[in-house]
């Protein structure tokens, strides 16, 4: 790079607006000149630099809706990168703090944190966040990458990437192929492997990291061979992937799902494109309405189905990428292998069971959450539907589960039972399983635990029975801003301890592979087979091994039972 470009990419222009200075910084790349603003991290005085909604993709409109993303063109103006982007198109949740979202469906937005100052010639390591909320909601600029960014001395970069209908309608036909959010991920990735250098990151050291459905993106672009040099190291956090349902959405399923917006749009059916095109004309809002899982959630049992999820669509995914695994000579073992992996869970989950049963489902089973939950939910609820659409309805493992899951304690003590049920169902023994995978194909694996409950959790104060740390606690501890935080939350002095130290081995790994080169107070031993070595996140934090060793027994023999017992349960190639 000459003194020229090297002159052109740190080029700061100070604007007047109103009576507030706005320092702008102009940088640029090979999509263009990007102009982003100039700020200093309240938190801790140091100065980051933001590039604000950054297109990467052309919007996915019209005849692009259900398609692939394409890449933007390189722009002859500057880009102003000084406001965020659209969030795309979801249907909005009414948590406390929440402020009502500017959407669209032209949402194909990045966001980059510089920190201290713009230099072409730092090579920075990168951390590519990718958003959680059950990949129906959520959006780039809910979390701020200042913290991460400043104190980890790492360019921090924030996506978006099309939700729920939006992002994975699929009719296992070349109609609609679905995994348009799990595309517009991997546009992303490439575009920051493209540009970053620019912003004085290094593309040959980048970091993907999420949580929740974030978390399962994490998982699946590292399950993506063609993925091979756009990041080197992943953290999945608290990512939901169930091993007892298959990757994929089966053909009857989507065909259900079909037949639902047929009867709700008056598209008709008998032809696969003409209903797509269909489709593509229905207006944003509608689609979002006759989408929209809170009225369409059951009365009597947990929804474990979705329709945002992954689909084998012939390119992305020639088959489930978890039979793939199993094959140590596949491309994507080999390809899961070379990524350095870390993953981890908060200490229960399954506070996400006390924010989605309604009033509806607690009348129905006859119960107040608030005191507890009864062996029933998690019997009749949630283990039979689960047995009966994932596990060929085998009443033995019914049997099996409800045991397990099953005290003869209080009626507090058997909800607390119940929420460990769903943690486990849903996350924790899926992550404890990708761990298990990357283990041993002779990877580099590190296992996280969570334990610190938030200062302001998700979906408020929890019911007086639950215990230990919930879903997306965490976040807090990561980012001075997210979607699930009061804007009056705080950390106290041992949080702000514990959310240093967290920072530290997080940015520690993605600079150098090893969570331990920031010389925090506990060692972090890696995760083996044999050891299961994992560090406890919690004031204070330690080192420790085997996490939940009976519940992960209890779920491993039973799916080994499962895989000798079933005959073909697992097969997604049925004809639509």
């Amino acid at each position: 790079m000459s003194l020229i470009q090297f002159v052109i990419c740190s080029l700061i222009t100070v604007v007047f607006s109103n009576k507030n200075q706005i320092n702008t910084v102009t940088v640029e790349t090979p999509s263009g000149l990007i102009k982003g603003i100039q700020n200093t991290f309240s938190e801790n005085g140091v100065q980051v630099i933001e590039f604000r909604g950054i297109r990467y993709g052309k919007a996915p409109i019209g005849h692009l809706r259900f398609q692939k993303p394409i890449p933007v063109e390189k722009w002859a103006d500057t880009f102003d990168a000084t406001k965020f982007g659209a969030a795309c198109p979801q249907t909005e949740m009414n948590f406390s703090g929440y402020v009502k979202l500017e959407m669209s469906e032209d949402c194909l937005f990045l966001n980059v944190y510089v920190p201290k100052v713009l230099n072409p010639h730092r090579k920075l390591s990168v951390m590519v966040w990718i958003h959680g909320g059950g990949l129906t909601m959520g959006h780039a600029h809910d979390y701020d990458g200042g913290r991460i960014a400043t104190q980890g001395d790492v360019i921090v970069v924030t996506i978006n990437y099309r939700l729920g209908v939006f992002g994975f309608f699929a009719l296992a036909h070349p109609a609609a192929k679905g995994n348009y959010g799990i595309w517009d991920q991997k546009l992303a990735l490439q575009w920051v492997h493209d540009n970053i250098a620019a912003f004085g990151g290094n593309p040959d050291s980048v970091t993907i990291f999420g949580e929740s459905a974030g978390g399962w993106s994490v998982n699946v672009q590292a399950m993506i061979p063609s993925n091979k040099g756009l990041f080197q190291r992943a953290i999945s956090q608290s990512g939901a992937f169930d091993f007892g349902r298959p990757f994929t959405l089966k053909p009857k399923m989507l065909r259900q799902y079909a037949e639902d917006y047929a009867n709700k749009t008056g598209c008709i059916l008998d032809n696969l494109y003409k209903f797509t095109d269909c489709l593509r004309q229905i207006s944003v809002d509608e689609l979002i309405d006759i989408t929209n899982p809170i009225k369409t959630s059951p009365i009597d049992r947990i929804p474990l189905e979705t329709t945002s999820s992954g689909v084998v669509d012939g390119e992305l995914f020639t088959d489930n990428p978890f039979r793939l695994l199993s094959d140590k000579t596949s491309d994507v073992a080999n390809f899961f292998k070379s990524i350095d992996f870390m993953a981890g869970t908060t200490s229960n989950e399954g506070s996400l069971l006390y924010m989605i049963a309604s009033p509806s489902f607690q009348k129905h089973f006859g119960f107040n959450i608030t005191e507890g939950i009864p062996s029933k939910v998690a019997c009749v609820g949630i283990i039979a539907p689960f047995v009966e659409v994932y596990l060929n309805n085998y009443p033995a493992f019914k049997t099996k589960l409800c045991d397990f899951y099953t005290v003869d304690g209080s009626f507090a003590e058997q909800g607390l039972r119940v929420s460990e049920l769903f943690a486990d169902l849903l996350i924790t023994y899926p992550v404890v399983r990708m761990l298990e995978y990357h283990s041993s194909l002779g990877g580099e694996t590190w296992q996280y635990r969570f334990s610190k409950t938030s200062p302001s959790p998700l979906g408020g104060p929890p019911p007086s029975w639950f215990k230990g740390s919930g879903h997306a606690d965490e976040l807090i501890f990561m980012f001075s801003s997210n979607p699930f935080v009061s804007p009056d939350a705080s950390l106290s002095e041992d949080e702000k301890e514990l959310s240093k130290h967290m920072i530290n081995y997080w940015t520690s790994f993605a600079k150098s592979r090893n969570p331990n080169e920031g010389g925090e107070p506990v060692e972090w031993k890696r995760f083996t087979l044999t050891d299961r070595n994992y560090v406890n996140l919690d004031v204070p934090i330690s080192a420790e091994s085997f996490m939940s060793s009976n519940s992960v027994q209890f779920w491993t023999e039973l799916y080994q039972n499962y895989e000798f017992e079933s005959s073909g349960g697992l097969n997604e190639h049925d004809e639509l």
